[in-house]
């Protein structure tokens, strides 16, 4: 029994530390999206910069993945 406790110990810190990663990584590539949009958009690329800045929006709203699950299952609860 102490061994199956220790596993799953294990296995919810590599699970929390691959979460962390997963919003760095989400966080990052929307930064890197809305700084090419700006620069694009001061290129007069501007449909271009509008597509980059929805991409951007869309990366940096999955960091925020799980709370929006459970809203959303909130929300279809009721």
């Amino acid at each position: 029994m102490k061994m199956v406790h220790k596993i799953n110990k294990n296995n919810n810190r590599v699970k929390k530390l691959s979460d962390y990663i997963m919003n760095f990584a989400f966080l990052y590539s929307s930064l890197i999206c809305f700084s090419e949009a700006a620069d694009k958009w001061q290129n007069n690329e501007k449909v271009l910069a509008i597509i980059i800045t929805i991409c951007g929006f869309f990366s940096f709203l999955a960091i925020f993945r799980w709370k929006i699950a459970k809203l959303y299952y909130k929300i279809i609860k009721i």
